[in-house]
């Protein structure tokens, strides 16, 4: 066995498992708090601040993006996506829950 190759090796099943177990499921990224029943097809007004996730991988990409809401970060989905919305833009949003706790996005209002 060739010794020189045994930790280069090692280093990139490290690498490998590190970015297999790193990379947060879509489950995780939510970390909303899911609406009561009653509510999931109410249309809701909401005001916060947006985050918004690139995922990047060989298979391909895609963003996710968040609205921070005082203690509450609901995930957000649109029917069309957002022009020039990054990170940290104030913004009331209006639409309705699914029963997953996402957001479908109606209206968008910078703030």
């Amino acid at each position: 066995m060739n010794m020189g190759r045994r930790p280069l090796r090692m280093l990139v099943n490290v690498t490998a498992f590190i970015l297999a177990t790193g990379c947060a499921s879509p489950e995780v990224l939510r970390g909303a708090v899911r609406p009561p029943a009653g509510q999931a097809a109410a249309e809701t007004t909401l005001e916060g601040t947006v985050e918004v996730i690139t995922e990047d991988s060989d298979q391909g990409s895609r963003t996710l993006y968040f609205l921070v809401a005082g203690d509450r970060r609901i995930p957000l989905r649109f029917t069309a996506r957002p022009l020039n919305l990054t990170t940290g833009t104030r913004v009331r949003v209006r639409g309705t829950s699914e029963p997953d706790g996402t957001l479908v996005v109606t209206t968008l209002e910078r703030l």
